[in-house]
Protein backbone atom coordinates (compact mmCIF):
# COMPACT_ATOMS: atom_id res chain seq x y z
CA UNK A 1 0.00 0.00 0.00
CA UNK A 2 1.48 3.45 -1.16
CA UNK A 3 -0.62 5.92 1.39
CA UNK A 4 2.03 7.44 3.20
CA UNK A 5 -0.01 8.15 6.26
CA UNK A 6 2.92 7.81 8.89
CA UNK A 7 5.16 10.91 8.69
CA UNK A 8 8.81 10.73 7.31
CA UNK A 9 9.63 12.30 10.07
CA UNK A 10 7.95 9.96 12.53
CA UNK A 11 9.43 10.66 15.82
CA UNK A 12 8.55 7.01 16.97
CA UNK A 13 11.45 6.00 14.05
CA UNK A 14 13.34 8.69 15.44
CA UNK A 15 13.17 6.88 18.90
CA UNK A 16 14.69 3.83 17.67
CA UNK A 17 17.83 4.60 14.97
CA UNK A 18 18.76 8.66 15.51
CA UNK A 19 22.51 8.96 16.48
CA UNK A 20 23.19 10.21 19.61
CA UNK A 21 26.10 11.83 18.51
CA UNK A 22 27.90 14.54 19.64
CA UNK A 23 26.28 17.89 17.63
CA UNK A 24 29.76 18.40 15.63
CA UNK A 25 28.72 14.88 14.23
CA UNK A 26 25.16 14.60 14.14
CA UNK A 27 23.42 11.91 11.49
CA UNK A 28 20.46 12.94 9.55
CA UNK A 29 17.66 11.08 9.43
CA UNK A 30 18.21 11.08 5.69
CA UNK A 31 20.78 9.38 6.61
CA UNK A 32 20.17 7.42 9.20
CA UNK A 33 16.76 5.86 7.10
CA UNK A 34 19.50 4.34 4.60
CA UNK A 35 21.18 2.21 7.05
CA UNK A 36 21.00 -1.51 7.15
CA UNK A 37 19.18 -3.53 10.46
CA UNK A 38 22.54 -3.99 11.79
CA UNK A 39 23.66 -0.38 11.78
CA UNK A 40 20.42 0.67 12.90
CA UNK A 41 20.67 -2.09 15.87
CA UNK A 42 24.52 -0.25 16.69
CA UNK A 43 22.79 3.60 16.26
CA UNK A 44 19.99 2.60 18.69
CA UNK A 45 22.59 0.84 21.42
CA UNK A 46 24.64 4.20 21.01
CA UNK A 47 21.47 6.02 22.56
CA UNK A 48 20.76 3.74 25.08
CA UNK A 49 24.36 4.28 26.53
CA UNK A 50 24.25 8.28 26.16
CA UNK A 51 21.93 9.17 28.46
CA UNK A 52 23.23 11.60 30.40
CA UNK A 53 20.12 12.53 32.72
CA UNK A 54 18.96 11.04 35.30
CA UNK A 55 15.31 10.62 37.20
CA UNK A 56 14.28 10.92 40.73
CA UNK A 57 10.91 10.28 42.43
CA UNK A 58 8.75 13.01 43.65
CA UNK A 59 5.46 12.71 45.99
CA UNK A 60 2.66 14.39 45.86
CA UNK A 61 0.13 14.29 48.99
CA UNK A 62 -2.61 16.14 50.17
CA UNK A 63 -4.68 14.07 52.46
CA UNK A 64 -5.82 10.65 51.17
CA UNK A 65 -4.43 11.35 47.94
CA UNK A 66 -0.87 10.49 47.10
CA UNK A 67 0.99 10.22 43.80
CA UNK A 68 4.71 10.07 42.41
CA UNK A 69 5.88 11.26 39.30
CA UNK A 70 9.39 11.85 38.40
CA UNK A 71 11.99 14.64 37.34
CA UNK A 72 14.71 15.09 35.62
CA UNK A 73 18.50 15.76 37.28
CA UNK A 74 21.89 16.35 35.52
CA UNK A 75 20.36 17.49 32.19
CA UNK A 76 22.55 19.38 29.76
CA UNK A 77 20.29 22.40 29.81
CA UNK A 78 19.34 24.02 32.90
CA UNK A 79 16.47 26.37 31.90
CA UNK A 80 15.10 23.19 29.72
CA UNK A 81 15.11 21.11 32.77
CA UNK A 82 13.19 23.44 35.07
CA UNK A 83 10.63 23.59 32.01
CA UNK A 84 10.32 20.07 31.65
CA UNK A 85 10.05 19.20 35.30
CA UNK A 86 6.79 22.21 35.69
CA UNK A 87 5.63 20.35 32.76
CA UNK A 88 6.11 16.76 33.91
CA UNK A 89 4.49 17.97 37.47
CA UNK A 90 1.60 19.78 36.27
CA UNK A 91 0.36 16.52 33.69
CA UNK A 92 0.98 14.20 36.99
CA UNK A 93 -1.32 16.31 39.06
CA UNK A 94 -3.72 18.05 37.21
CA UNK A 95 -6.22 15.27 37.12
CA UNK A 96 -5.91 14.50 40.84
CA UNK A 97 -6.13 18.13 41.54
CA UNK A 98 -9.27 19.06 39.24
CA UNK A 99 -11.38 15.91 40.76
CA UNK A 100 -10.30 17.74 44.54
CA UNK A 101 -11.52 20.81 43.17
CA UNK A 102 -15.18 19.46 41.96
CA UNK A 103 -15.80 17.35 44.76
CA UNK A 104 -19.38 18.22 46.48
CA UNK A 105 -19.51 18.99 50.21
CA UNK A 106 -20.23 15.19 51.39
CA UNK A 107 -18.34 13.62 49.09
CA UNK A 108 -14.13 12.24 49.76
CA UNK A 109 -11.81 11.45 47.75
CA UNK A 110 -8.91 8.84 48.10
CA UNK A 111 -6.14 8.12 45.00
CA UNK A 112 -3.11 6.26 45.19
CA UNK A 113 -0.53 6.68 41.50
CA UNK A 114 2.59 5.22 40.39
CA UNK A 115 4.09 6.02 37.08
CA UNK A 116 6.17 4.00 34.99
CA UNK A 117 8.70 5.07 32.44
CA UNK A 118 7.68 3.58 29.13
CA UNK A 119 10.90 4.96 27.00
CA UNK A 120 13.89 6.89 28.28
CA UNK A 121 16.45 8.57 26.14
CA UNK A 122 17.74 11.85 25.02
CA UNK A 123 15.15 12.37 22.25
CA UNK A 124 11.77 11.52 23.70
CA UNK A 125 10.82 10.48 27.70
CA UNK A 126 7.44 8.03 27.59
CA UNK A 127 5.83 8.63 30.84
CA UNK A 128 2.19 6.07 31.75
CA UNK A 129 0.40 6.82 34.84
CA UNK A 130 -1.89 4.13 36.71
CA UNK A 131 -3.91 4.78 40.09
CA UNK A 132 -6.66 3.96 42.13
CA UNK A 133 -9.20 6.50 42.82
CA UNK A 134 -12.02 6.08 44.94
CA UNK A 135 -14.67 9.13 45.37
CA UNK A 136 -17.43 8.29 48.30
CA UNK A 137 -20.22 7.81 48.34
CA UNK A 138 -20.37 6.41 44.74
CA UNK A 139 -21.02 2.92 43.06
CA UNK A 140 -17.55 1.86 42.48
CA UNK A 141 -13.84 2.80 42.47
CA UNK A 142 -11.72 3.34 39.06
CA UNK A 143 -8.60 3.30 37.50
CA UNK A 144 -6.98 6.21 35.89
CA UNK A 145 -4.21 5.91 33.33
CA UNK A 146 -2.94 8.54 31.37
CA UNK A 147 0.52 9.60 29.72
CA UNK A 148 2.70 12.34 29.49
CA UNK A 149 5.22 12.32 26.20
CA UNK A 150 8.10 14.85 26.21
CA UNK A 151 10.67 15.58 22.98
CA UNK A 152 13.42 16.14 24.87
CA UNK A 153 14.73 18.38 22.35
CA UNK A 154 12.34 21.08 22.43
CA UNK A 155 10.85 20.79 26.01
CA UNK A 156 7.29 20.18 24.06
CA UNK A 157 4.52 17.49 24.91
CA UNK A 158 3.80 14.97 22.41
CA UNK A 159 0.49 13.76 21.39
CA UNK A 160 -1.03 10.95 18.99
CA UNK A 161 -0.67 13.52 15.88
CA UNK A 162 2.77 13.64 16.87
CA UNK A 163 3.24 10.38 16.00
CA UNK A 164 1.14 9.43 13.22
CA UNK A 165 0.97 12.30 10.70
CA UNK A 166 -2.68 10.94 9.27
CA UNK A 167 -5.00 9.11 11.43
CA UNK A 168 -7.31 7.18 8.93
CA UNK A 169 -8.92 4.13 8.14
CA UNK A 170 -5.51 2.56 7.74
CA UNK A 171 -4.74 3.45 10.92
CA UNK A 172 -7.50 2.46 12.33
CA UNK A 173 -7.76 -0.82 11.02
CA UNK A 174 -4.02 -1.44 12.32
CA UNK A 175 -5.14 -0.30 15.96
CA UNK A 176 -8.58 -2.82 15.78
CA UNK A 177 -5.45 -5.15 14.95
CA UNK A 178 -2.86 -4.40 17.37
CA UNK A 179 -2.24 -6.78 19.99
CA UNK A 180 -3.80 -6.32 23.82
CA UNK A 181 -1.56 -5.82 26.64
CA UNK A 182 -3.35 -5.65 29.48
CA UNK A 183 -4.12 -7.28 32.52
CA UNK A 184 -6.62 -9.56 31.82
CA UNK A 185 -4.26 -11.23 29.06
CA UNK A 186 -4.71 -12.86 26.10
CA UNK A 187 -7.83 -14.97 26.54
CA UNK A 188 -9.84 -11.64 26.70
CA UNK A 189 -8.20 -9.93 23.67
CA UNK A 190 -11.46 -10.10 21.80
CA UNK A 191 -13.83 -8.51 24.38
CA UNK A 192 -11.53 -5.74 25.06
CA UNK A 193 -11.43 -4.74 21.47
CA UNK A 194 -15.15 -5.13 21.78
CA UNK A 195 -15.39 -2.88 24.77
CA UNK A 196 -12.93 -0.53 23.36
CA UNK A 197 -14.23 0.15 19.67
CA UNK A 198 -17.44 -1.20 19.85
CA UNK A 199 -18.52 2.01 21.91
CA UNK A 200 -18.00 3.99 18.66
CA UNK A 201 -20.80 3.35 15.77
CA UNK A 202 -18.09 4.17 13.06
CA UNK A 203 -14.66 4.14 12.25
CA UNK A 204 -15.24 8.11 11.61
CA UNK A 205 -16.42 8.36 14.49
CA UNK A 206 -13.14 6.39 15.83
CA UNK A 207 -10.50 8.59 14.00
CA UNK A 208 -12.47 11.54 15.37
CA UNK A 209 -11.89 10.60 18.90
CA UNK A 210 -8.81 9.66 18.25
CA UNK A 211 -7.78 13.21 16.74
CA UNK A 212 -9.15 14.78 20.18
CA UNK A 213 -7.24 11.89 21.69
CA UNK A 214 -7.20 13.35 25.35
CA UNK A 215 -10.51 14.56 25.74
CA UNK A 216 -11.41 11.60 25.35
CA UNK A 217 -9.59 9.55 27.40
CA UNK A 218 -7.33 7.82 24.72
CA UNK A 219 -3.48 7.94 25.73
CA UNK A 220 -0.37 7.47 23.65
CA UNK A 221 3.26 5.62 24.89
CA UNK A 222 6.11 4.70 23.20
CA UNK A 223 8.11 1.72 23.81
CA UNK A 224 11.26 0.28 22.39
CA UNK A 225 9.14 -0.96 19.04
CA UNK A 226 6.18 -0.16 19.29
CA UNK A 227 3.45 2.64 19.62
CA UNK A 228 1.21 1.93 22.54
CA UNK A 229 -3.09 3.69 22.61
CA UNK A 230 -4.66 3.11 25.95
CA UNK A 231 -8.55 3.27 25.47
CA UNK A 232 -11.12 3.62 28.18
CA UNK A 233 -13.50 0.56 28.05
CA UNK A 234 -16.14 -0.16 31.25
CA UNK A 235 -15.51 -0.66 34.54
CA UNK A 236 -15.40 -4.06 34.80
CA UNK A 237 -12.60 -4.68 32.40
CA UNK A 238 -10.44 -2.20 34.38
CA UNK A 239 -11.50 1.07 33.08
CA UNK A 240 -8.94 1.47 30.59
CA UNK A 241 -6.86 -1.09 27.88
CA UNK A 242 -4.00 -0.88 26.35
CA UNK A 243 -2.91 -1.63 22.59
CA UNK A 244 0.57 -1.43 21.32
CA UNK A 245 0.73 -1.74 17.41
CA UNK A 246 4.31 -2.84 16.25
CA UNK A 247 6.80 0.13 14.87
CA UNK A 248 7.80 -2.79 11.85
CA UNK A 249 3.94 -2.39 10.79
CA UNK A 250 3.92 1.34 10.85
CA UNK A 251 6.69 1.24 8.81
CA UNK A 252 5.54 -0.55 6.14
CA UNK A 253 3.14 1.58 5.28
Amino acid sequence: MDKKWISKTLLVTVVLILSACSAEKSTSLLEVTKMDDEKKQNVSKQIANDQGYELITETYSKENVKLEYPQIINFNDERKRQEINELIKKEALTPFQETIQNLEQDQKYKAEGKYEIKLKNNQILSIAYNSYNNISPSAHPYNLFFTTNIDLTTGKQLFLSDFVSKIDKDFIRLLKNAKYVGDLGDDFDPQIKELAFGQYSSDEDLILALTNNKENGIYVYVIENALGISMPVAHVAGDHAEFEINLNLLNKK
